[in-house]
């Protein structure tokens, strides 16, 4: 996507988006209807470009963009605004949409303002088998719902410190319950992780018949697995309510963290799918 069309355009996009979120964040503190209206008209607008440019760019190299990281950040930021959307529609969660697209347009920005050719041929992966275009799809598809509960955990501490200090203003009541919270977290980490899971298990049959068992040195592999352990870990930890809830909910955003580090690092390490 290194056409000067794609890079204005996104470029455009990008100071839409910056407008929306914007909106969102001035309604969380002035409570204005017509602001959050815009706010969503225009992540509408941001969708609907996004919507256009994926498939105008998968239209010329008759391919899914899944070719380099820069490329899965922007089919990440895609799901993002779809969720988000979905959201808006189904229940009013505002400053969840906010910070959810937060990410979202900081994941936009890294792949508009990409680095030079060489890092991105340094970057990119050969995705030109099936089962390697399911497993990187499914991938992006946890990544984003991992996304999600790390948004909703992170507005859990903040009730969680309104509850402790008693501070019971308009935006308690507008963030919602630190129940209903903990609950969207851990029921989007838990579908997210199935869809890993399931991406996985498909990446490493498509490993194993390609590749062999040296695959399983690469250090995207190896880092993928340790953060699907971790999310394991979460799941049984928060099932058994084997500690405090803050505490697990801190740890499922610590994976989150870790498991974005892996795709913007080590995703660029040396590996076999070259």
């Amino acid at each position: 996507m290194q056409d000067v069309f794609f890079v204005r355009f996104h470029e455009i996009t990008l100071l839409i988006y910056l407008l929306s979120i914007s909106c969102y964040f001035y309604d969380f503190f002035k409570k204005n209807h017509k602001i959050r209206m815009v706010g969503f008209y225009t992540l509408g607008i941001v969708w609907l470009c996004q919507t256009i440019s994926l498939s105008l760019y998968i239209n010329s190299i008759h391919a899914v963009p899944l070719g380099s990281v820069f490329d899965v950040f922007y089919f990440l930021n895609w799901l993002i605004l779809s969720i988000s959307i979905v959201i808006s529609v189904v229940k009013q969660l505002d400053f969840s949409i906010f910070l959810f697209n937060t990410i979202g347009f900081i994941v936009m920005a890294i792949h508009t303002f990409r680095p030079n050719e060489s890092f991105i041929r340094h970057a990119e992966f050969n995705v030109n088998h099936e089962l390697l275009i399911i497993h990187v799809s499914l991938a992006i598809i946890s990544y984003a719902l991992f996304s999600l509960a790390f948004v909703n955990g992170a507005l859990y501490i903040l009730q969680y410190r309104n509850l402790k200090q008693k501070h019971f203003d308009q935006k308690y009541f507008r963030i919602g319950s630190v129940f209903s919270l903990e609950k969207i977290m851990f029921y989007s980490t838990l579908i997210g992780l199935i869809i890993l899971i399931i991406g996985v298990i498909l990446g490493a049959q498509w490993g194993f018949q390609t590749i062999g068992f040296k695959i399983l040195l690469d250090p995207k592999v190896i880092s993928s697995i340790i953060i699907m352990i971790c999310y394991v870990a979460y799941i049984i930890i928060r099932t058994k309510r084997l500690v405090n809830p803050l505490n697990y909910v801190l740890f499922n955003m610590l994976i989150y963290m870790l498991s974005m580090f892996n795709l913007l690092f080590i995703s660029h390490f040396p590996n076999f799918f070259g």
